[in-house]
């Protein structure tokens, strides 16, 4: 393993029993037996270090996905196991990095799939301005979950599966029409 991904793993399991605003780089190079120099050379510092993280995370299933639904529950699965993780970073001042990690990431599938079906006689841009309007909504949902701290994963698995099913039946199609009215002007 790494150096670099010794501290990702790292973070990623302190995450899972204290806040990250209880994580420093010593503690962190403690348990990495690693100098503090070391994690200098890497990160600037523990948020560098955590969207690191997020750039190189991967959303089980994702790339096999063919529809918007099968996208949409890997991304509840991702969110469901590493829920802990996504809750510490939400409730922490990275809490940005959570929203644009599941906003890029969603914008990049919904696209994908989107434009490759052609189902909407949209154009490319027409994709994309639903992809990322959908992907908004969404990841919004989700950052509004993981906040709240009284809900359980649980909870929050049948709640956001609840919001995608109903939002794709409801939002999803509203954004559609508009990119087709976008179109016609």
């Amino acid at each position: 393993m790494t150096t670099e991904a010794k501290f990702k793993y790292a973070l990623k399991e302190m995450m899972l029993s204290h806040p990250l605003e209880d994580i420093n780089v010593t503690v962190l190079c403690e348990k990495c037996e690693c100098h503090r120099q070391t994690f200098y050379y890497h990160y600037q510092d523990i948020y560098d270090l955590l969207a690191a993280i997020f750039l190189n995370e991967r959303i089980e299933g994702l790339n096999q996905a063919s529809d918007v639904m099968e996208a949409l529950s890997c991304f509840l699965g991702y969110a469901k196991s590493n829920f802990v993780f996504l809750r510490s970073t939400c409730t922490s001042s990275a809490h940005d990095l959570v929203d644009d990690f599941f906003y890029g990431k969603m914008t990049t599938k919904l696209f994908d799939v989107l434009s490759k079906k052609d189902a909407y006689g949209l154009s490319r841009d027409g994709y994309r301005a639903v992809a990322r309007r959908y992907a908004k909504t969404l990841s919004d949902e989700l950052g509004y979950g993981f906040r709240d701290i009284s809900i359980t994963p649980s909870r929050f698995e049948r709640n956001m599966k609840s919001f995608f099913v109903a939002s794709y039946s409801t939002v999803f199609p509203a954004f559609v029409a508009l990119s087709k009215e976008d179109k016609t002007k």
